[in-house]
């Protein structure tokens, strides 16, 4: 029970009761009992509609929500791959035969028929649990669970990839609110930020209409975030196949723009110079990969990002590429630290 709640609600019936001195500690004890039925059913309320809105359900509860957009959340899925498994010739290796990753102790699962010849076979089998704790690599799976008559080795010649986790609770309402705030309708730039996501290959994108049936279309590649020209050329094919309207459409790659930072500060004692760089340069590199094709970044959030770091107890005097003020940045271009100079405070 919110005991706040309780009180405030107390104090509000109290100022519009009036009562005596000989019955006002009762009177308050009969008001608090109501305050905290209606505290209880205030809590309930709320509790209800959090279990209703996209920003703050979770679990089956958000499941519910994303449902009602035609949005469901993405399932694990289970590694399929194939082993070799070596046997006496004529030997048929039925389907559910149960193989062992020694390494993590998932068991995998033979899902078809096949006979040993010429000692022996390529059998397709699926990981029992689903995720990419079934994904392995090559030679991991190599132990029968059981004896099975006639059947001496089994291994996985090639890695198991292509499983993958359920959906979290963060990434689902994520996209469910971009799904709403971004709707796609008739090749609208939304629609080209989706589509350029098709290819495995892409991390993020932003589409920039130029006008005069030009399409600008900045994409970041994952692993790398400069995007090849390999990548570029098949985000183009795809859409440029799918469009039926004539635009002219352009691919291209996110620009690095070199970021040198000047600090005054006062380092963590557990922490030296260099390592306190270190640790500034991941954390404000992630920082601004979450705000890449924006074309503004506050001064005041990137220091906030500096105080953010362990290594960092006191702030003064910071200088992005030499002045104090925000950062200011084209579409297309990302934020990245070059370097960082961290001098004492005096």
């Amino acid at each position: 029970m919110n005991e706040a709640l309780v009180n405030e609600i107390t104090e509000r019936m109290c100022s519009d009761v009036t009562y005596n001195t000989s019955v006002g500690s009762f009177a308050r004890d009969i008001l608090r009992s109501v305050a905290i039925e209606m505290a209880s059913e205030t809590e309930d309320f709320d509790n209800q509609l959090n279990t209703r809105l996209i920003d703050t359900a979770t679990g089956v509860n958000l499941e519910i929500c994303g449902n009602d957009k035609g949005k469901s959340i993405i399932e694990a899925t289970y590694a399929v791959g194939n082993v070799k498994i070596t046997g006496i010739n004529g030997t048929t290796i039925p389907k559910g035969i149960l193989l062992i990753n020694n390494t993590n102790n998932i068991i995998y699962e033979t899902i078809e028929d096949k006979e040993i010849t010429n000692v022996s076979t390529t059998v397709m089998v699926i990981a029992t649990t689903a995720g990419k704790i079934g994904n392995c690599s090559a030679g991991q799976i190599n132990t029968f669970k059981e004896i099975y008559p006639g059947l001496t080795a089994v291994t996985n010649e090639t890695e198991i990839t292509g499983a993958i986790d359920k959906e979290t609770d963060d990434k689902y309402r994520d996209r469910l609110l971009n799904y709403i705030q971004k709707p796609q309708i008739s090749w609208n730039k939304y629609v080209f930020e989706e589509e350029a996501k098709v290819i495995k290959e892409i991390d993020k994108s932003k589409c920039i209409p130029i006008g005069g049936g030009e399409v600008k279309l900045i994409v970041t590649q994952k692993n790398s975030v400069i995007a090849t020209d390999e990548v570029k050329t098949k985000v183009y094919n795809y859409i440029n196949n799918k469009i039926l309207s004539d635009i002219n459409l352009v691919v291209d790659s996110v620009e690095i723009f070199d970021i040198q930072l000047s600090i005054e500060a006062v380092i963590n004692q557990d922490y030296n110079n260099e390592n306190s760089k270190d640790e500034l340069t991941e954390a404000l590199n992630k920082f601004f990969f979450n705000k890449v094709f924006e074309t503004r970044i506050l001064y005041f959030d990137i220091a906030n990002q500096i105080l953010n770091c362990k290594s960092i107890d006191k702030l003064s005097d910071l200088k992005i590429n030499g002045i104090k003020d925000d950062l200011l940045l084209s579409e297309n271009q990302l934020a990245v630290i070059k370097t960082i100079t961290i001098g004492g405070i005096e």
